[in-house]
């Protein structure tokens, strides 16, 4: 039977989009009654998913809210963010108490930012 880190792999090595080591801030909405936003920065980026850590256990196959910060010059698109729908992949508790999750991109839309999202 594979372990946790032979299925990454394995997952890893199924990747049709190449990932970048992106960290980027990102805030996750779950999309469940009395749901916090959770601030995290993403670990890596692709145009189908993205990985980052957080505080809370999310559960695979959890639908998720994002908005990613887009890194720009104030002068020319200052607070454009790309709004998405992601769903949950994998969740792998790490050592340090706070869990690494992969998910998938549904869809996504650039937006401003607005009051309540960091």
């Amino acid at each position: 039977m594979a372990d946790q880190s032979d299925e990454h792999r394995l997952d890893h090595e199924r990747r049709i989009h190449p990932r970048v080591p992106l960290h980027w801030p990102i805030s996750i909405l779950q999309k469940h009654e009395n749901a916090q936003v959770l601030s995290t920065v993403t670990e890596n980026l692709s145009s189908q998913g993205f990985c980052c850590e957080v505080d809370q256990p999310l559960t695979a196959g959890e639908r998720l809210q994002c908005v990613l910060k887009l890194p720009c010059r104030a002068e020319t698109l200052g607070g454009q963010a790309l709004r998405c729908h992601a769903q949950v992949v994998w969740v792998s508790p790490r050592e340090d108490g706070r869990f690494g999750i992969g998910c998938q991109i549904h869809d996504y839309t650039i937006a401003g930012l607005e009051p309540g999202w960091k």
